[in-house]
Parts: structure tokens; sequence; C-alpha cells
């Protein structure tokens, strides 16, 4: 059996369910799938029950008390849930290692491959940063402004293979939290900025296609060469920073791999009218500096069906799905 630990609320529960389904699909080992519940609505746990229905693979949603990280840093666009990861070796205290993916990624191959590696005693498996190899003099001074070591190297910590004995005996959970309240206030990628300092030079290096995060990789590299060059399990992380998201834009690094499960998903269907409401904001704002104040757009399939229709008036764009249905409404600036 392999635990594998994701951590989601109700707005990210649907991509959740697409990373379920990538490692259901591509790995032969049972799966014990325990998700850290901080506020998944029963419907929607009950259609990710449902998608493990008729196979041998199991799911498990632990409800986590939010109070415990209310003093925690609220930065940006990530959620409270980020820190739930900490707790995980005594919410499951038999457990003596589990693989821990974030739910923005996405999984080509077989995870036994990743939870069989051996971390040589140490109480973490991670991936370095693609960005710092590519740009190291500006994560010098990042890491210079945590306090890290120069020679440290800076892991992303999307998946983490965790070695649950190692924190128990080393009391690892209470120190992440007594770390993440004295750098609360130096912390721009919370709790990654913390595993960072607790496990400074002293975590095991995994490969880098177990974490091929997908805009810093299209930045330095053509994306599809980076990722056919990896033999084995690849993982793709769909990280937030510019929004290089399947469900945000089309035509993203990797978004073949993430529709091809999100079809077997039950939010299909609210994946692709998400991604077309993204796609309407997008072109609706583009468009709005270039047309004049008051104008109507028209998006004709095959030159014939109206699909979607921008109507710009005294500064306000509304947008319509089949010139009916209001979708949205956008105020110039």
């Amino acid at each position: 059996m392999i635990p594998v630990f994701l951590t989601s609320d109700e707005n990210y529960a649907k991509y959740m369910s697409v990373t379920i389904q990538s490692v259901i699909e591509g790995t032969k080992e049972k799966v014990a799938f325990y998700i850290l519940d901080g506020g998944i609505e029963r419907a929607t746990a009950d259609k990710i029950k449902n998608q493990l229905e008729n196979t041998k693979h199991s799911i498990e949603f632990i409800k986590i008390d939010l109070s415990l990280f209310q003093n925690f840093p609220d930065i940006r666009h990530f959620s409270m849930n980020t820190y739930f990861r900490y707790l995980i070796p005594d919410i499951k205290p038999k457990l003596k290692k589990i693989l821990y993916i974030d739910t923005d990624m996405t999984i080509a191959g077989d995870v036994a491959e990743i939870y069989q590696t051996d971390l040589f005693g140490k109480g973490l498996g991670a991936v370095p940063y693609l960005e710092e190899t590519c740009n190291k003099k500006e994560y010098q001074k990042y890491k210079q402004n945590l306090g890290l070591s120069a020679a440290h190297s800076y892991f992303n910590a999307g998946l983490l293979l965790i070695d649950c004995d190692y924190w128990r005996q080393h009391n690892v959970t209470q120190t992440l939290f007594e770390k993440t309240n004295l750098f609360k206030n130096q912390l721009k990628m919370p709790d990654q900025d913390v595993l960072n300092l607790v496990f400074e030079q002293n975590y095991h290096i995994l490969p880098p296609q177990y974490n091929i995060v997908a805009d810093v990789t299209s930045t330095y590299f053509d994306f599809d060469a980076y990722f056919a060059r990896f033999q084995g399990c690849r993982v793709i992380h769909y990280t937030g920073g510019k929004g290089v998201r399947p469900w945000v834009k089309q035509d993203v690094p990797g978004q073949k791999l993430f529709w091809k499960f999100a079809l077997k998903t039950p939010f299909f269907d609210n994946l692709k009218f998400e991604l077309l409401l993204n796609q309407t904001t997008h072109i609706s704002n583009e468009l709005q500096a270039a047309l004049p104040l008051s104008s109507t757009l028209r998006i004709r399939l095959f030159n014939i069906l109206p699909i979607l229709t921008i109507k710009t008036k005294q500064g306000r764009t509304k947008v319509y799905l089949f010139g009916i249905v209001l979708l949205l409404t956008i105020r110039r600036k």
C-alpha cells in the first residue's frame, strides 16, 4: 500500500480530483489516499469517493482544525490548507513513510517509483527548485533574506516524500510551527520557506522529473522536449505564480495530460466551464483597451453560430453565451 496525502478545500477539490485520477491510472499497487480536508462539501467529497468505486484504491477525508493555523500568515494566493502537511506524521502515527502531492499536479507514471526511493536517513525527499538553477543571483538574495545558507538548494514543496518516523523522533512538526511563527513576517512562499529552513542542507534530493514546474520550465526550456527527456514517472506542477494552469488558460505546457485525466473525473464539465470563463475574462480585458467605449463583438462557430457576444457600453463590458446568457460583467478602469 502506498499512502498518498493531499490537502484541499472546496475551491481546489475539482483539481485534486484530476490529480487523484492521474495517480489511479498510472499506479499498479494499491494507493490509500488521505485527504486533509479544509472545508470540502459533502456532495463534492461523495463525488470523489465515487471516482474510486470499483478500484482497489481507498480514500479517507480527514477534517482539520483550522484554528491551529489562525495566527499563521495568509500570503497572496496561498490558502491555510498549505500548512496542513505539518500534521501528517501525527495524524497517522502508524505510517512510516508517506508521499505528499499538491492538488495542482498531474502524474504521468507510477508513484510507486517515487515512494520506493531510499531517503538514506533523511527526514524529507524533495526536488530542488529549477528556477534557482537558472536564476542563481536572484535566489542567493532570496535565501539570504530568509537566513538560509548559500550552499542550500532551495526545494519546491509541491511533492514531498516524508519519513514519518524521523519527523516524530525529531519533533519536526513542533519545529515547523515554531519556525512559522518566528519568520511569519519574512515568508513569501509560506510553508515552503519554512520547510526549507527546517531541512536546510539536510534533505534527500529527488530527481527533477518528480516536480516539473510548468511555468518555470517553459520560461527556460522547450517544455515538451524537457518533459520527454525523462524516463519513468514524471510529475507536472501547474503552479499559480504566472497563471500557467490548464483551467485558466489554453495551450499551457502539459495541458493535454491534465485534460486527459480531467475527462474521467466527475468535475470535467465544471473545469471546462471555468476555462471558458477565464478565457472570456482574458479576452474581454484585452479588448477593453482596444475597442471604442460602445461596441459589440461576436465570436462565431463556423462563422454562423454566435458562441460569445461581447458588448461594451459606457465603460462596462458584458459577455453573453450564445447571445442570451450573461456570463460576466467587467467595468473599465
